[in-house]
């Protein structure tokens, strides 16, 4: 008949195909109570519809609703894969809905699935009559972003329940790209439904060596393309192989070879990939701009003194021109997306002329907070120096940027971190601070308005894991949305994870956890320290480098000196005349997280037995938020009074910070989430943290040998 049936029954096949997912969740849960094994989040991860029951506080079913039973049918209107999965992936959702008391016991209906061209571009509409719902969308991935959209409907209302008539969801921005947070460069399928949940529609995958070798190993990019599209995903490449990309300026003998070489296989080899993330630091090549100073900041490449990666020298725009051509040369619509992102602080004189200069028919992509001066918060300055939530946005880089951009007809991507994670708490699944969230939402919508952004970069190697910030972030990058709709979803979260009766107290923590994020440091010293690994960071005295950690991992896979620590200095140091003022801030924010941290434990009891997991991990990571600001308000502390020599106090600073790593154990053991990061592995579990212990304890030891020394000198 030129169609498929889907029936609410699940095969044999999906059944055994299930059957792994289903024993690592129920393992999962069964732990919970007793605390997770590492890696046991993964099992979350992987399941995209948890079994759901009919809410006990959910009213029942109104005269103008639908609610949709087990007798209804699925039906995708053609056999495009798209159409197929979101028919799949809507009947399993309904599946895992626990009806009870025969209330949903209705007569039989059609959700029917189609494309309708009529649409505008990135919407999808859902048509609810009595007993059919037909899901239309622009394009087959917006029709499967409509299904998910009725998934939420039933959600938000505790019941597969939903008001009948017509509504349209038109998506802002698109592409919405991440890079994984299951595993560097790793994908399983659910995990793909998860972001396409999300309302992502992009993935990220860092190329090491051309073509298809990863931070993870050599995989199979066609196959992945192919699963990703059956989702309604596109798979962009990020080029990172620092060794091969600077051999060869473009203008020199044989460049074209070795560009087709590196940057062309990868879309020869994998012709469906949808674009190429350039940055300056893993793309660099040897400059002939005679502007061009010092060499590349990289310990052990002193070998290449030209290297260009951190400088906006001219010579980009003809190398561009060279990528651009040897990879269209496989796929005439390829992508490339240029990224200043390494130039943020060299003035608008050198940085703008080269936008003046690159090719128009590319993508500029510019980092969204990242180049405004210091800003002055009670005693301290607060200087944004990576990716953080501390600032709204945009900065003065990006606008400027942008202006030259929009005028030259280049369309505009940023860097927004709007999956929730940031480098605020490297080892952090997310940052649990909604209004502050909000704020750069509307910016962004701004942002569009006045720039025409329209892609955004959502998270970096960090990855994303689903979270209660990502599913604001969808409905405030919906075009019919208000902010009284974002506000409305947000008090709907709390109701769903904490109960009708805990939800305001939950509103109100979030409001807390906001305020202390306005005294949040983003300072270089402290994002390449304490807060990159959070409380296993170890304290040391002046000028020491840090010891080697439990687990030694070099960054870039060794190529590069360094302690073990990836992505953290090797020493800790603090001008004097700034400690007072910063520890001041420090204090003020732990105030605030601890205000926010009580405030939810004094609430729990009034959570409903059902939704406490999910209560006790969103309170876990504000406590491990906590636990990594006292532990870099406690470096700075023992800094301080290691430059004074005062023996007691750093023996009094390292007691507290044995209590807060004690504090920290039972946290990151109820989530497995807690103390990860896809590149850096696990850095505060409780393996990690019971090493911190011991290095708390020997250098108590050696101040305690240092105090009796010299008090039997007589100093």
């Amino acid at each position: 008949m030129g169609f498929l049936l889907y029936s609410l029954s699940v095969t044999a096949k999906k059944i055994f195909s299930h059957g792994i997912l289903i024993c690592l969740f129920a393992t999962a849960c069964a732990a919970a109570a007793h605390g997770e094994t590492n890696f046991a989040f993964r099992a979350r991860l992987l399941d995209v519809h948890p079994a759901r029951q009919v809410a006990a506080d959910a009213a029942p079913v109104a005269a103008d609703e639908t609610a949709v039973g087990f007798a209804w049918r699925i039906m995708p209107i053609s056999k495009d894969p798209v159409l197929v999965h979101a028919a799949r992936d809507l009947g399993e959702y309904l599946r895992k809905w626990r009806i009870e008391n025969g209330e949903c016991k209705i007569a039989e209906g059609l959700i029917e699935i189609s494309v309708d061209k009529s649409l505008k571009e990135l919407q999808a509409k859902i048509d609810v009559g009595e007993n059919k719902i037909r899901i239309t969308g622009a394009t087959p991935r917006e029709a499967y972003q409509g299904c998910i959209r009725l998934e939420d409907e039933m959600n938000a209302r505790g019941r597969p329940a939903v008001k009948r008539g017509v509504r349209t969801y038109t998506r802002l921005f698109s592409p919405r790209m991440t890079h994984s947070g299951y595993e560097v460069e790793t994908f399983p399928d659910e995990y793909l439904d998860q972001i396409a949940h999300s309302g992502m529609d992009a993935i990220l995958v860092f190329i090491e060596d051309p073509p298809d070798v990863t931070r993870n190993g050599k995989i199979d990019m066609n196959a992945l393309v192919a699963r990703a599209a059956e989702r309604g995903i596109d798979v962009w490449a990020y080029a990172s192989f620092h060794e091969k990309a600077g051999k060869m300026h473009p203008l020199d003998p044989g460049a074209r070879e070795c560009y087709s070489e590196t940057y062309g296989s990868i879309v020869k080899n994998a012709p469906g990939l949808k674009g190429l993330i350039c940055v300056g630091e893993s793309c660099a090549f040897p400059s002939r701009d005679p502007g061009m100073e010092g060499f590349w900041w990289q310990e052990g490449w002193e070998r290449f003194p030209k290297l260009n990666g951190f400088w906006p020298v001219s010579d980009w725009a003809e190398w561009l021109d060279l990528v651009k051509s040897v990879t269209r040369e496989h796929n005439k619509d390829f992508e490339v997306v240029f990224w200043t992102y390494n130039w943020f602080k060299k003035p608008a004189e050198l940085r703008l002329p080269l936008l003046e200069k690159i090719p128009t028919d590319l993508t500029l992509l510019v980092t969204w907070v990242r180049g405004d001066p210091p800003v002055r918060r009670g005693n301290a300055d607060f200087f944004v120096s990576d990716y953080s939530i501390s600032a709204t946005g945009p900065s003065a880089v990006f606008r400027s940027e942008a202006d030259v951009a929009v005028r030259r007809g280049i369309p505009v991507m940023t860097m927004c971190n709007t999956g929730g994670r940031t480098w605020d708490c490297g080892v952090a699944p997310y940052v649990p601070t909604p209004g502050r969230w909000k704020a750069r939402f509307d910016a962004l919508k701004a942002a569009q308005g006045t720039w025409g952004v329209k892609a955004l970069m959502e998270s970096h190697h960090y990855g994303f894991q689903p979270n209660f910030i990502s599913e604001l972030a969808k409905v405030a990058f919906t075009a019919e949305a208000t902010d009284a709709d974002v506000d409305a979803r947000l008090e709907s979260i709390a109701v769903r994870d904490f109960g009708r009766a805990a939800a305001p107290a939950a509103l109100a923590v979030w409001k807390d956890w906001d305020d202390a994020f306005a005294w949040h440091s983003a300072d270089s010293d402290d994002f390449w320290g304490p807060l990159r690994v959070g409380p296993v960071y170890p304290l040391v005295m002046p000028d020491e480098r840090l010891p080697p950690p439990l687990h030694p991992n070099l960054e870039n896979d060794g190529t590069s000196k360094g302690t073990g620590w990836k992505f953290v200095k090797p020493t800790f140091s603090r001008p004097k005349e700034v400690l007072d003022g910063e520890i001041d801030t420090c204090e003020r924010e732990i105030a605030s997280l601890e205000k926010g941290v009580l405030r939810l434990e004094a609430a729990m009891p009034l959570v409903p037995a059902d939704r406490r997991d999910v209560a006790r991990r969103i309170l876990g990571v504000g406590k491990f938020h906590l636990a990594a600001v006292r532990t870099l308000a406690n470096v700075k502390r023992f800094y301080r009074a290691g430059l004074a020599k005062d023996e007691k106090t750093m023996l009094s600073i390292i007691d507290d910070e044995e209590r807060n790593v004690r504090e920290t154990i039972p946290v990151v053991e109820f989530d497995s989430a807690l103390g990860w990061e896809p590149t850096m592995g696990y850095l505060a579990d409780r393996e990690n943290l019971e090493w911190k212990l011991r290095q708390l304890a020997e250098i108590r030891a050696r101040l305690c040998r240092s105090s009796e020394w010299r008090t039997k000198k007589g100093k």
